[in-house]
């Protein structure tokens, strides 16, 4: 129990979210009878399997101190190349060439922001409208589809009740992230770089390399989201997945990410989409109109950002404390010392 509790208050934005996440879970299995069963929990892993990567990739982003609008235009590529081309090409060869292409731009964008030493908001509000255009042009402008079903089939196929060939593969993608970021040196540049850019760069940390690894992540995680959504359902529209970006960005910093970036991790990402996949799914059960689901998810990101903002401000006041604390007891120190000096010189 000490244990537990040593590990809430080291880290409580993620103890925080997971509360959240229970509590959500809690009160829809207990205000609705449909929500507590098998199928819904397959329901549940499905979304995280699009979700999911796409919370992944922007806690990635945030973390490093920026962000990658463009993730939303970038699946909705990936999505109508694998569409357009799998019937040509096969399905293979379609997702690997649709996966390619997003993982170059990313690392391409990630290049820019580090060489260029502009912010990424900046540069990625560019890209997502030159990659819609792109999408478009693919897409000849009008909405792709799949002549053979037998792989939406596939990919949507029951494993261990509530799981899928899709849902488990995002699982590892979270697994391998996970391992990558918290015992690889470049995993600590890129919170170095977010956490305190300034003392990193001076430290010889280069920016580049971590700002494209990310990017580039991020890009293979909106191309991986894009391609499933694309064969699932066995259509693309260019100018489809636009929610992608809003839902991911709120999964995130309901995961605990900071905005200061250096902060955050992929059980936060986990636990932040899950918690969003409980509150949709919860609504759709009690037939919310689209704008109350905004609304819900509004609300519930302000009650996270309320509470990161409490923690860190406590968490201020702790460090303020413990350091006048620390020059008292050092100014006592000093006290004494001069005392027994001043002590030892008035003896005879």
């Amino acid at each position: 129990m000490n244990k537990i509790k040593i590990w809430a208050t080291n880290n409580p934005d993620l103890t925080f979210a997971i509360l959240l996440a229970i509590g959500v879970y809690s009160f829809f299995a207990i205000t609705e009878p449909l929500f507590f069963t098998h199928r819904t929990g397959f329901a549940i892993m499905e979304r995280f399997a699009v979700l999911g990567l796409v919370g992944l990739a922007l806690t990635l982003c945030i973390i490093a101190g920026e962000i990658d609008l463009s993730i939303g235009s970038n699946a909705a590529l990936a999505a109508v190349i694998t569409v357009r081309f799998t019937d040509d090409w096969g399905a293979v060869n379609a997702l690997l060439f649709a996966l390619l292409i997003s993982t170059t731009i990313g690392l391409i964008q990630g290049y820019f922001i580090a060489y260029l030493r502009v912010r990424a908001i900046v540069l990625t509000v560019g890209t997502l409208m030159l990659l819609r255009g792109v999408a478009l042009f693919a897409a000849e402008e009008k909405t792709v589809m799949l002549t053979d079903f037998r792989i939406p089939d596939f990919i949507s196929t029951k494993v261990l009740t509530y799981f899928s060939p899709a849902s488990i593969l995002v699982i590892v993608m979270f697994i391998l992230v996970g391992i990558f970021m918290s015992f690889t040196r470049y995993g600590r540049e890129i919170y170095a770089i977010g956490g305190a850019r300034k003392e990193a760069l001076a430290s010889g940390i280069e920016l580049q390399r971590p700002m494209m690894i990310v990017f580039a992540i991020s890009g293979f995680c909106a191309g991986l989201g894009g391609v499933i959504i694309g064969l699932r359902s066995g259509t693309a529209q260019a100018l489809g997945l636009q929610y992608l970006l809003l839902a991911g960005t709120v999964a995130a910093f309901i995961g605990g990410v900071s905005i200061l970036g250096g902060r955050g991790g992929v059980i936060g990402a986990a636990i932040g989409t899950l918690t969003v996949n409980f509150l949709n799914t919860g609504l759709v059960f009690n037939v919310t109109p689209a704008f109350m689901v905004q609304l819900y998810l509004g609300i519930l990101l302000l009650v996270v950002i309320i509470f990161q903002t409490g923690s860190r401000l406590f968490e201020d006041h702790q460090k303020r404390s413990q350091l006048l604390r620390d020059v008292d007891e050092r100014r006592e120190i000093l006290r004494d010392k001069i005392a027994a000096i001043r002590s030892s010189k008035s003896t005879p």
